[in-house]
């Protein structure tokens, strides 16, 4: 298939493909939760990446609106299924698309990891239990928090909400 690659002139000119192999560096967010859950620095850690690729995310979808390279791409219509994957059809969209996955991933498993920190969860729960979930909030999002939530609910004490600490979940 011949990639049709636009320029995002809020991104230096680059193009999607010379972005994408930079998007692995949310793996130091995900390494981080599962070998080094209890490090001091790894609730401040794990937003860096998720940070730095909102930035991305913001500029893509900015220079895609504000710097259109194609005048007769057809605009991105959210309210139709068609609408969607007409515009998923466009390789920046698809980038930024795909940012978006890693940024919210990222997010919920970090969500995931203080959850259960903020109840002293075991490290065999750590293993058995935030790893997986952590797993599938990689791979498959929303299936990982659904697993973490029903591990939650049998293994895991409730924090009660008057504790002092920030309710995460």
């Amino acid at each position: 298939m011949e990639l049709k690659l636009e320029k995002m002139v809020l991104l230096g000119g680059l193009t999607a493909a010379d972005l994408f192999d930079s998007l692995n560096i949310v793996l130091i967010t995900w390494l981080l939760m599962i070998f080094l859950p209890q490090w001091r620095w790894t609730p401040t850690l794990t937003l860096v990446t998720p940070i730095l690729q909102s930035l991305l995310y913001a500029l893509g979808i900015f220079s895609m609106i504000l710097f259109p390279q194609d005048p007769d791409a057809a605009q991105l219509d959210f309210f139709s299924l068609e609408g969607v994957v007409t515009g998923f059809s466009n390789h920046n969209i698809v980038f930024v698309g795909w940012v978006h996955y890693f940024v919210s991933d990222a997010l919920v498993g970090r969500m995931v990891l203080l959850d259960s920190l903020s109840r002293n969860a075991s490290t065999k729960f750590h293993i058995f239990g935030v790893v997986p979930s952590l797993f599938f909030c990689c791979m498959l999002g929303p299936v990982g928090f659904g697993l973490y939530m029903i591990l939650r609910s049998i293994f895991l004490p409730n924090v009660p909400a008057n504790d002092g600490k920030m309710k995460i979940l």
